[in-house]
């Protein structure tokens, strides 16, 4: 989750903006008192609340919140985890009098309910910046002594979709019969911290992957809420059991996909990505910038010999590479939040 610190980080030392930062662990009275009175004289341009001010929980409470609340300053949120407790992020949205809502998806359906529920501006901008003195190709391709790694927390079902988890199983079933040595898990105790995780991608030749996020992207929570009531029941229910009752017939919906901070990072450490078919917020285009899986694995053979051509390989880990340093480092992305901002301003 390097993004809780990455994002911090490049607002404070970008040259783009002068930045005060809070921090909302400081819990103590000192700590609050200062930060509320620093609100109170206004001596900011804007006040920005990143993805960990209400992601899993809202970290902006008492004074800190009415002193927000208070503000006349443009007040931009960065919404985080857009998947959970999303009727209580927009009441948090509507309390505050938030003037721009920062989405990590692009999708203009997404956007357009975002902006018809909140009456503020909305803008998107990917959440899965990097910092590339941590994160670069350190190690050729040749060299690199794992074919396929992958690291990853399960997704919660009631996004509509297993796919972390059935990726990562296929490869790991079908890596003696495809030839592959593997370094896959989803076991959250072997994860690795930002500095870890580039070692680890500099011992890949390959990266698995799918796009972040659900198929059912939701402002009321109500298939979140059914799922929870379900599961509560039915504690041991299977994930086609779930796919039945919720998702087999749930007719038109908004996808919220998005890219995710592994493949970004990937990208930058040019490791080669084998990953489902998506949009992946339009950076990265398949068999151009990733070789592209189907979702039922029918292609895997061609897959395969994509991933044994290493000058096939070795255009695709360029092009990804290239897109990363471009437009997905913590200051191009930072460049692209002030564009944005300057229409509350």
């Amino acid at each position: 989750l390097s993004y809780q610190h990455g994002w911090p980080r490049a607002f404070c030392e970008s040259q783009l903006l002068c930045c005060e930062p809070f921090n909302l662990a400081n819990r103590s009275i000192a700590d609050v008192v200062n930060i509320a009175a620093a609100l109170y004289r206004g001596r900011f341009d804007a006040i920005v609340l990143l993805h960990s001010t209400f992601s899993n929980t809202q970290e902006l409470r008492r004074l800190l919140f009415l002193a927000v609340a208070a503000s006349r300053l443009p007040k931009i949120f960065f919404i985080g985890n857009e998947y959970k407790s999303m009727p209580e992020k927009m009441r948090f949205c509507r309390r505050l009098g938030i003037d721009m809502l920062i989405s990590q998806s692009n999708h203009p359906d997404v956007l357009a309910m975002y902006e018809q529920a909140l009456g503020c501006r909305v803008a998107s901008v990917p959440n899965t910046g990097f910092d590339s003195a941590v994160f670069f190709p350190a190690v050729p391709l040749a060299a690199r002594c794992v074919d396929i790694g992958y690291r990853a927390y399960e997704a919660p079902w009631y996004l509509g979709n297993n796919e972390k988890a059935e990726i990562a199983g296929y490869f790991l079933r079908n890596a003696s019969s495809l030839g592959l040595a593997t370094d896959i898990s989803l076991d959250a105790t072997e994860r690795f911290d930002s500095s870890g995780y580039a070692a680890f991608l500099n011992r890949c030749r390959g990266h698995i992957g799918t796009e972040a996020g659900g198929d059912y992207f939701e402002l009321t929570g109500e298939t979140r809420s059914r799922f929870m009531a379900y599961m509560s029941v039915h504690p041991d229910a299977s994930w086609n059991e779930v796919k039945r009752q919720f998702f087999e017939d749930y007719g038109p919906s908004v996808p919220m996909r998005i890219i995710s901070g592994r493949q970004v990072e990937a990208a930058a450490c040019k490791t080669v990505q084998i990953m489902f078919d998506g949009r992946y917020n339009g950076y990265f285009r398949a068999d151009e910038h990733f070789i592209s899986l189907k979702k039922d694995y029918s292609n895997i053979d061609e897959v395969m010999q994509k991933f044994r051509d290493d000058d096939c390989c070795r255009r695709m880990v360029d092009s990804a590479y290239e897109v990363a340093m471009q437009e997905l480092t913590y200051p191009a992305l930072i460049k692209k939040f002030v564009t944005a901002m300057q229409e509350v301003l």
